[in-house]
């Protein structure tokens, strides 16, 4: 069986190559971004794939500390958070990460192909932040 801390570390690997993927795919311009279907397509799959992995990590952290039985993935943000195992910004990041690919997948109303290309090129940082305090829970794992 894979120690816990391995399969954290190898979800948050699993992120970074989603989000490498993404650097590869999205292009320079917005309007080559909107011009093209196939690489919008290819880009919302690939951050919905980087944010599952997120939510994944998140998930196993819950379910090894036994923080409780979370009803929905709200639930489990709001039991890392509460754990102090994430930093309340980070968990609203986390929150609206979730919410932007809900509306990818379901496609809720219209997706504006412009707000998720600004979307793809501003908030990736969001994604170092969760590395970066899971890195410093995996550390304090005793």
């Amino acid at each position: 069986m894979i120690p816990f801390k391995k399969k954290i570390l190898q979800k948050a690997e699993e992120m970074n190559k989603y989000l490498l993927d993404l650097e590869d795919l999205l292009p320079k311009t917005k309007k080559e971004y909107l011009q093209d279907i196939k690489t919008k397509r290819a880009c919302e799959k690939t951050i919905e794939l980087a944010i599952e992995s997120v939510i994944s990590v998140i998930s196993m952290i819950v379910s090894e500390e036994r923080l409780g039985i979370p009803e929905s993935e709200d639930d489990l943000i709001l039991l890392v958070e509460l754990k102090e195992i994430i930093s309340r910004m980070l968990a609203q990041k986390i929150r609206q990460m979730k919410g932007f690919r809900n509306i990818l997948v379901h496609r809720y109303g219209t997706v504006n192909d412009s707000l998720v290309y600004q979307y793809l090129l501003k908030e990736l940082d969001d994604f170092t932040i969760f590395e970066r305090e899971i890195n410093i829970y995996i550390k304090n794992l005793k």
